[in-house]
Order: C-alpha cells, then sequence, then structure tokens
C-alpha cells in the first residue's frame, strides 16, 4: 500500500499555487506526474500521445497503454483505493487492442473514473473514454469517430481472417457507443461509415459525452450571456 509521498520523502517541497489549498508537492511527486503521468495525492492520470524523433504521434500503444494500466492499478490498490479518479485525456487515437486493454482497465477499476477530455478525443480516444463513470468534456475538444483502416501483407488465407476480425471489431465499437448513447448500433454503423467530426456540445447531444466543462474565467459576452441566462 502507497503511503503518502510528501510524508514518505520529506524535503523539497513546495506549495501548490491553485485552488487545491493544502495540496503539496515533493520533488518525487512533480518527477512522478512528469515521467508517469501519475500524480497520487490528487488521484489523476494524464494520457497524451508521445511525440517521436520524426515528428510524429504515438497515439494508443504499448507504452500508453502499460503506463496508464499501472497507474490505475496503484490508485485501486494503494491508499484511498475507493475515492474516485481522474483521467485528463488528449487522444489522437491509436491501437485497437491496446485502446480496449486501457478500456476494460477502466470498466474494472473499483473506483469511480472520471475522464476528461480536452483538444483531440479521436478514433479510439473516443471509445476509451465511453468506458468512464462520467465523461466531460471542455469546450474545444473534438471527437471523431470512424471505421477506421487497416493494412496487410501476407497470404490469402490472412487477408481472410483479418477481414473478419475487422468486421468484428466494428461491431464491438458500434455496441460499446450503442450502450453510453443509447441510440442503437445500426446508427452508429451508419454513422461511422466516413469521418465523423463533432465538436464538445455535439458529443453530449449525441449521448457520447455527460457535460461540457465551462471555462473558469469568463470575458466579456460570456459574462454577460451567463447573467442573462442566471436573471
Amino acid at each position: 500500500m502507497f503511503t503518502d509521498p510528501v510524508n514518505k520523502y520529506g524535503g523539497g517541497i513546495v506549495e501548490a499555487p491553485h485552488k487545491g489549498a493544502g495540496l503539496r508537492h515533493s520533488k518525487d511527486s512533480t518527477d512522478r506526474l512528469f515521467d508517469y503521468d501519475l500524480h497520487l495525492e490528487s488521484r489523476t492520470l494524464w494520457v497524451g500521445a508521445t511525440v517521436l524523433e520524426d515528428g510524429s504521434e504515438a497515439g494508443v500503444d504499448a507504452a500508453m497503454a502499460e503506463t496508464f494500466i499501472k497507474g490505475l492499478h496503484l490508485l485501486q490498490y494503494g491508499a484511498k483505493a475507493e475515492e474516485p479518479i481522474t483521467v485528463k485525456m488528449t487522444n489522437p487515437g491509436g491501437s485497437w487492442y491496446y485502446g480496449m486493454a486501457m478500456y476494460d482497465a477502466i470498466r474494472n477499476c473499483r473506483a469511480p473514473v472520471t475522464i476528461e477530455a480536452s483538444g483531440l478525443c479521436m478514433s479510439m480516444g473516443s471509445i476509451i473514454i465511453q468506458a468512464a463513470d462520467h465523461r466531460l468534456v471542455h469546450p474545444n475538444c473534438r471527437f471523431m469517430l470512424h471505421d477506421g483502416e487497416e493494412g496487410y501483407v501476407g497470404h490469402a488465407r490472412d487477408f481472410e481472417n483479418w477481414g473478419k476480425e475487422c468486421k468484428r471489431i466494428r461491431g464491438e465499437m458500434y455496441a460499446i457507443y450503442a450502450e453510453r448513447s443509447g441510440r442503437p448500433v445500426g446508427y452508429w454503423e451508419k454513422r461511422c461509415m466516413f469521418d465523423l467530426i463533432l465538436t464538445a456540445d455535439q458529443a453530449v447531444r449525441e449521448g457520447l459525452a455527460d457535460k461540457v466543462l465551462p471555462h473558469v474565467k469568463q470575458f466579456g459576452l460570456q459574462k454577460k450571456s451567463i447573467r442573462k441566462a442566471k436573471g
């Protein structure tokens, strides 16, 4: 069982300059956040693409899945095991199989999990978020759903087998969207034929997210419209 890293490691503690008043971060805690995308004190995990040496992005892959599943394991079997967990996700998509490993880990987590999506919640990312107890999106987040794409080289019978697998995966994907949205599987089969791009508000209306998180800071007309709505 994990002990509080601030108490365990002692030195190098700094006060957190945000609303988590009383939260303090040791150097070990900060290193863990940036090295392993895990913040034990706030029970938060980060999921984002890794930039490769050639400038391209590695989305959902073995490294992302392994880091995420290990972090989730630490939180649900450490101190305060059943308290809520927050996942902050910016996800361009990637491997179906590694993504489903993350999806299953969230569905099997004993603690309630909230996913906050920002920037990108595309392809496999739009599926992973469906595993969360609470699906929150930031105003400028974009969802993208599609049937995906694959390419194979090999024996003719391998093509046949992988063709069957692709069809099976599509069915599983439609079923996941249907389960959380309340819309029939056939609806999602038609919607995913081509890249379907949704704003945060559209994702909520489609049943793929629960709520759009308003900006903490409101400026100009935003303030006026909020006051008018309240009045």
